[in-house]
């Protein structure tokens, strides 16, 4: 496959795919699969949490799929806004504990596919953020 330069300096494409594009696509698909696998132990404790996790992992995997074929802006806020929230819940999680459910108050244990999770979805972040700047940049008249 070959990389083309764009006309905006930084900006790498590789066929119709931005660099940033395919780490939040990754990232997006990581955190998708930590969440499958992880709904399986939170069904044994609570479904609740079990149907949030599915339903969270469903949203990656489509969005992950969406964010390769495209860039629209409403759907890359949906992807910042919904992983920087799993991010802040995770810190919650991790810290006070969630106010409400069968362990209130009680924060959980730090793992490694949690940690991971949280990883690929700071990478997705940081890459949507980058697609954002970079079309703010190319609607920028020049000074």
């Amino acid at each position: 496959m070959t990389t083309l330069e764009t006309s905006d300096p930084g900006t790498t494409r590789t066929g119709h795919v931005s660099v940033a594009a395919h780490v939040a696509t990754g990232g997006s698909l990581l955190a998708a699969l930590v969440h499958y696998v992880a709904m399986r132990g939170h069904l044994d404790e609570w479904w609740l949490s079990a149907a949030f996790f599915s339903a969270l992992a469903l949203f990656q995997l489509v969005w992950a799929v969406l964010v390769h074929t495209g860039d629209e802006r409403p759907m890359l806020l949906s992807g910042l806004a919904v992983n920087a929230g799993v991010i802040a819940l995770w810190a919650v999680t991790r810290t006070a504990g969630l106010p409400f459910g069968p362990e209130a108050g009680e924060a959980e244990a730090i793992g490694v596919p949690d940690v991971l999770s949280a990883v690929a979805e700071a990478a997705v972040v940081v890459a949507v953020l980058a697609m954002l700047l970079g079309r703010r940049k190319k609607t920028e008249p020049d000074a």
